[in-house]
This record gives structure tokens, sequence and C-alpha cells, in this order.
């Protein structure tokens, strides 16, 4: 699904050469930030396109667990109704990086984007309950203890039809799937980078247990992860 013109024109989208070059800004000023610099515009675009693709509307309500600098976060705060978006991420820094940069205090003024900064994965700190969870990943770096917080948050915290895109890793064999306790890369607490996989069965018997049903999805990102839709049985 393409982004249309008259989004571009209506939300004030900058043109992709002004975003990069305000995405390098941010990068260089700071360092690190959880993404690459190569691929800030090309993946925040896939990203938004693949909600898009699933259903999402201006009056969608959408939570970004770990939005980090606002990668995706730069489109959906565009694209969605005044408090449409919500996101939390541990990594204050990197949310105040994104707000500075890719963002007129206009915008945010007009569109009041709500941001949480718990790093326990607890998606109940907003006021009412949401059509969309995203997590780019964050299954990628998180721990399976994680992993059940946040489909219990999904169940507490979203209407009944809501959909819960996720990106993950599968293993490589057996020994490739993470059972420690522990975040695993950067974050608030680490400059050290780090990469874990779970298993589908896993997943699924996680989902399965809550009464979720798990899609897999079409194509991978531009980090070459894998994506999943969970959402409610019918």
């Amino acid at each position: 699904m393409a982004v249309s013109d008259d989004f571009l024109v209506r939300e004030n989208v900058m043109p992709v050469s002004d975003l990069r070059q305000r995405a390098d800004r941010m990068i260089e000023a700071n360092g690190f930030l959880g993404v690459p610099q190569e691929t800030f515009e090309t993946a925040g675009r896939s990203h938004f396109v693949r909600l898009l693709e699933q259903g999402l509307c201006p009056e969608s309500k959408v939570l970004e667990i770990g939005c980090g600098c606002l990668r995706i976060g730069y489109w959906l705060i565009r694209f969605l109704d005044t408090g449409g978006y919500a996101g939390f991420d541990p990594a204050r820094k990197r949310i105040e990086h994104g707000r500075h940069f890719l963002f007129e205090p206009k915008m945010l003024l007009d569109k009041q984007p709500r941001f949480n900064f718990n790093a326990e994965f607890d998606t109940g700190g907003f006021a009412e309950p949401f059509d969309y969870f995203l997590a780019c990943s964050i299954w990628t770096h998180c721990s399976k203890r994680h992993i059940q917080v946040m489909l219990d948050g999904f169940l507490e915290n979203t209407v009944r039809d809501a959909k819960f895109i996720v990106s993950y890793l599968p293993p490589l064999g057996s020994e490739d799937d993470y059972q420690g306790d522990l975040w695993v890369g950067t974050s608030h607490e680490s400059t050290t980078p780090g990469i874990v996989r779970h298993s589908l069965v896993w997943i699924q018997q996680q989902c399965k247990e809550r009464g979720l049903v798990l899609t897999e999805l079409d194509g991978m990102d531009c980090d070459s992860q894998f994506w999943l839709r969970i959402e409610r049985q019918r």
C-alpha cells in the first residue's frame, strides 16, 4: 500500500531527503539510538505501511512498545488523529531526541502524542484501550517473561478486535532459543549490542493459553525480522 501524496501534504510530512538529514543530525549528535542510520527513513515508512495493510486508519489508537527515537512514530503521529499515538520506552533520552529532531513543536502540540518510560513493559499506563499494539525489534531483545507480560497487557489494554503486530527472529537451533531473563542489547542501561531469538512454537503456545490466535505475515522487515499478527479468537 502506497502512502498517498494527499497524506504527505495534509500531515506536513517532510520530504524524504529532509527526514534523512534530520535523522542523520540526530544520530550524529547523540550516537547510536537503537536503529540503523542508513535505513532510518525506509524502515520507519515500511513499518507504517505494514500497519496500514493491517487496517490502520486515522481514528485508530496505537501503542508502540519500545518507541525509541520515534523512527515509526514520525509517521504514526502525523497520520493518526489527535491523541491517537502512545509510546513507551525506558530510554527516555531517545524519545526526547526524536521529539526534538523530527518534529516541529506545533506538530506535537496539535497531535498530542503520549509517552511512558517504564522498563517493565507495563502497557496499562494510559487512560484508554488501544486498537493496535506494535513491537518492532523488541522481541529480538527481550526475555520470554517480557513477552508474557506484553501478551497479558494486550488482553487487558486493547479493544476486542485489536491486533498486536510484532517482529521476531526464530532460533537457528535449540541452543539459540533464548532462556535468559534479561534484556539483551543497547538500552537506557547498556551500550552493548545484542540480539535474541524465540521459538515460534513457544510463542504459539503462549498465545493459545491466553485465547489468542497467531498468524505469520508475509515478508521480512528491513532488519531481516519476521512479522506476526496476534489477535483474540473470533
